[in-house]
């Protein structure tokens, strides 16, 4: 049997020229994206007031102004009911945001002094502490209800005790406290289904939080120092010297990253061996105070430079041996806390 076959098609210059301009019309009707998939980094603007919004693949920033004359102070992504929430110290609430768009959707009140808050998503909790009368708040993200809000234990208040950062995880909530009369820092161990104290330990002073795979780790910015403990426990699992150690950020391949607030710039940023054993890299950034951090899911680490007229955040890239080369984007005045929203 003979097999017919075709001869193949040759594209004549006339047809490749037609071809290529239908490619380009196609494309021009195209509906143009207004951003990459990579998603934002909402920064909380203290001093101005505002939100910005960058794009951690273009670094495009956009700004959004809160209700009032606010003063924004932390942020979280509540993925679970798409919205942004973010703590207004001067108004004493947490507003929402929707998290496309930016919109004010709502708000609630919460305990006067607001300073630091952690989502917990799954349980459909945001804990925020409240400077003006050693309060904790805790607020359902559902229906953005208060669902309590309490103080310190009396001793502690009694001591001088004001709660400072908070962390939420696995039905464990612990409160950071500054203020004690001794000098020291104290961490306190609070369950999220009752409310109430479960342990408490003490730190160095100006303790900062951070709880990933079930170990807590706290940053003392005047002990120098960056310890772990188990997150039910308590029980010590190690530390290591770093100095004026503050913001705190660990991811879920257990990187370990912190900050050195006053070293004005220089060994700005640290990554450390997930035991606290060593090292790994050290970076610089061109400016002072390097205070919160959050990690996209571009491997790029955000770091505000917080201050009365500073208007500054780093992105440094994390590679496999440790930190590449900083760059930066200008926000508002005083970035305080940020938060990556995918």
């Amino acid at each position: 049997m003979k097999i017919l076959r075709k001869p193949p098609i040759r594209l004549t210059r006339a047809m490749a020229i037609a071809t290529v301009a239908a490619l380009f019309a196609l494309l021009a009707s195209s509906p143009a994206t207004a951003s990459s998939d990579g998603g934002d980094v909402v920064v909380a603007n203290r001093g101005s007031g505002d939100i910005s919004v960058v794009d951690v693949d273009t670094l495009a920033i956009a700004g959004y102004d809160l209700p009032g004359d606010a003063e924004p102070m932390y942020v979280s992504h509540d993925s679970r009911h798409n919205q942004v929430l973010v703590g207004d110290r001067a108004s004493s609430t947490i507003v929402a945001l929707d998290d496309e768009t930016y919109d004010v959707i709502g708000s609630v009140d919460v305990g006067a002094g607001v300073f630091h808050q952690w989502l917990d998503v799954d349980r459909e909790q945001l804990w925020v502490v409240g400077t003006a009368a050693s309060t904790v708040s805790v607020v359902d993200t559902h229906d953005l209800s208060q669902i309590v809000t309490f103080q310190l234990p009396a001793d502690v208040i009694a001591d001088g005790g004001v709660p400072h950062d908070v962390f939420v995880s696995n039905n464990v909530a612990f409160v950071s406290v500054l203020g004690l009369a001794g000098g020291d820092g104290l961490v306190i161990q609070y369950s999220t289904m009752t409310f109430d104290e479960t342990g408490r330990i003490t730190t160095g002073a100006d303790p900062h939080l951070f709880v990933q795979a079930n170990k807590l780790f706290v940053a003392s910015q005047a002990g120098s120092s960056v310890s772990k403990y188990h997150a039910t426990t308590l029980e010590p699992k190690g530390s290591i010297d770093l100095p004026s150690a503050h913001g705190l950020f660990v991811t879920n391949r257990n990187e370990v990253f912190a900050t050195n607030i006053t070293g004005g710039g220089i060994d700005a940023v640290w990554q450390l061996d997930k035991n606290l054993s060593g090292v790994i890299d050290t970076a610089d950034t061109s400016f002072p105070v390097p205070h919160n951090l959050t990690v996209d899911d571009s491997r790029q680490l955000w770091v505000t430079h917080s201050g009365g007229t500073a208007n500054q955040v780093s992105v440094v890239s994390i590679t496999e041996n440790g930190f590449g080369s900083p760059t930066s984007v200008t926000v508002g005045t005083n970035p305080f806390g940020l938060a990556f929203v995918d």
